[in-house]
This record gives C-alpha cells, structure tokens and sequence, in this order.
C-alpha cells in the first residue's frame, strides 16, 4: 500500500504530516484529502481562525494533490 501525508497550510502556517496514512489507491487519498480539508476549513471558518485551508498530498515523499479551500464573505 502506497503511504500518503497530508500537509495542513491555514492562513499562512504549516503542519506537516510526519506520519502519513497507507492508503490503497489514489482515489482513497484523494478522498481522504477532501474530507480533511472539509473538516478543518468548517472548525477554522467557524472559528474565524483562517479563511484559507489548503491540503497538500505527497505519496511516498512526491507531490500528488492539492485540496484548496476560500472562504469569501460579501456583506451586502
């Protein structure tokens, strides 16, 4: 099974994946990836601690995939 880590970027800070999870395809990271970003831009948003999450996904130590997520607020 291929390993794959997922990279956290929010408004301009990193943490990264040391440990990375084994996956057994792409489409399962990919997967992964969305649903992490999902729920981390849903708390931050929320929060109002960021309103940029991004998800970088490195397999096996390269670059695979990158989950970017915006929150845009216009008040009328």
């Amino acid at each position: 099974m291929p390993r794959f880590h997922f990279d956290i970027h929010e408004n301009g800070r990193v943490f990264p994946d040391e440990d990375g999870q084994d996956l057994a395809n792409e489409n399962d990271a990919r997967k992964e990836a969305v649903m992490t970003g999902a729920s981390i831009a849903r708390d931050a948003f929320v929060s109002g601690s960021a309103r940029h999450v991004v998800v970088d996904v490195r397999e096996e130590g390269a670059p695979f995939l990158k989950v970017s997520i915006t929150l845009e607020v216009d008040e009328a």
